[in-house]
């Protein structure tokens, strides 16, 4: 690496760090999702907020002795936001990933983009593993931010075929999700469903191959940990482990490590 993007990366890291201590007081100011009546049923409560990642593994939302239904939890989001470890641990995620990422892509014209998935992958990660919830109110500007980074990107370079390979992407994932979750729909929530479109638009702009294999990764993640959870008697079959921070590192992964892994299956 010449000294220039040795001082690059450095200073994604340093910003990416300073942008990980805004995490908390963003947690803060997600309104909390809208509390069902007590006549509504399970079903019409998850229809009302589309926020819930009923989790891997599990049944539904998970109640009972897998962990607290995501709408009778007591932790507000302004509660998650007190943590007190939350600031440190997201400022080092953040700027460590950052910092990954700025030595993999380069000042490539995307890079904007996927580290903005990565900082709202920091939040939404903490918050699905906390009380299974993907916000709307991350997710849903999601794509007008990711799309319109990325349009920068394609007026910047002239890749418009990319910005188009982009939105492609985002829908066949999210179509591929949505329809997983309604043949299992004890298995996704339309919380992962959201989150997957987001995640396909920014694997879709290096690639429709970069969509499989991120997709393809989070699977073999979720599986290999829900495993191991198994195995070392932290859960059972019809535990729910939340999904979101699969697809969120499985983007992550395929950002990283995608070109190679498709060259390497290439070449077979």
């Amino acid at each position: 690496m010449t000294a220039w993007n040795i001082a690059f990366v450095a200073g994604c890291v340093a910003v990416g760090g300073v942008a990980g201590t805004l995490v908390p007081a963003w947690v803060a100011r997600l309104p909390d999702p809208a509390r069902p009546d007590e006549e509504f049923d399970r079903e019409s409560a998850d229809a009302v907020s589309g926020e819930v990642d009923r989790g891997i593994g599990g049944t539904g939302g998970s109640g009972g002795d897998d962990g607290p239904e995501p709408y009778d939890t007591p932790v507000s989001y302004a509660e998650l936001a007190r943590w007190p470890a939350l600031p440190v641990v997201a400022a080092v995620a953040t700027g460590l990933t950052w910092g990954l990422l700025a030595w993999r892509l380069g000042p490539d014209a995307a890079l904007p983009a996927v580290l903005y998935i990565a900082l709202a992958g920091i939040l939404l990660g903490y918050v699905d593993l906390r009380v299974r919830l993907l916000p709307n109110a991350v997710v849903l500007p999601s794509y007008a931010v990711v799309v319109g980074l990325l349009g920068g990107a394609a007026l910047v370079t002239g890749a418009w075929t990319r910005l188009a390979w982009a939105l492609v992407g985002g829908a066949a994932l999210w179509l591929f999700l949505a329809l997983l979750g309604t043949l299992a729909p004890s298995g996704l929530g339309f919380g992962d469903v959201k989150l997957a479109g987001v995640l396909g638009v920014g694997l879709g702009w290096f690639g429709l191959p970069y969509v499989l294999v991120g997709t393809f990764a989070a699977f073999v993640l979720g599986g290999v940990v829900s495993l191991g959870l198994v195995v070392a008697g932290r859960a059972h079959r019809k535990t729910a482990i939340p999904f979101g921070p699969f697809l969120l590192a499985g983007f992550l992964l395929t950002v990283m490590y995608g070109e190679p892994v498709l060259g390497w299956y290439l070449t077979r």
